[in-house]
């Protein structure tokens, strides 16, 4: 049994949803406000925090690990064959080693700045 979205964010140390955001659950089984069903906290997660655009924290870092991990389970990954690789993209501060997500966002164009928002 998967534990609950609550217990999953407070894990993380991520300040889980209200009560109200779940209140909806209410009818369907009083307990669920209080221990969501993972998969229906992650997808009430994005719609509160994120407006239902992209996915909220802790379903961010679900998947981010999720990556991390087939990365370095992988022997032909750049974790396993160059473990002391660093990207030599453009940075924010022009030092490789501060090389971040947003980085590379940047250097391919979709990083909200460049999309405009």
């Amino acid at each position: 049994m998967l534990p609950s979205g609550q217990r999953v964010a407070n894990e993380m140390g991520i300040t889980p949803l209200s009560n109200a955001d779940l209140a909806e659950l209410q009818p369907i089984r009083r307990s669920f406000v209080q221990s969501t069903p993972l998969f229906y906290y992650i997808l009430k997660e994005a719609e509160v925090r994120e407006d239902g655009l992209r996915l909220g924290p802790v379903a961010a870092r679900i998947v981010a690990e999720v990556f991390i991990g087939l990365l370095q389970l992988d022997p032909d990954s750049y974790f396993s064959a160059q473990p002391n690789w660093v990207p030599t993209l453009p940075t924010h501060d022009g030092a490789p080693e501060s090389f971040r997500m947003i980085d590379f966002l940047t250097f391919a164009g979709v990083d909200p700045a460049s999309r405009g928002q």
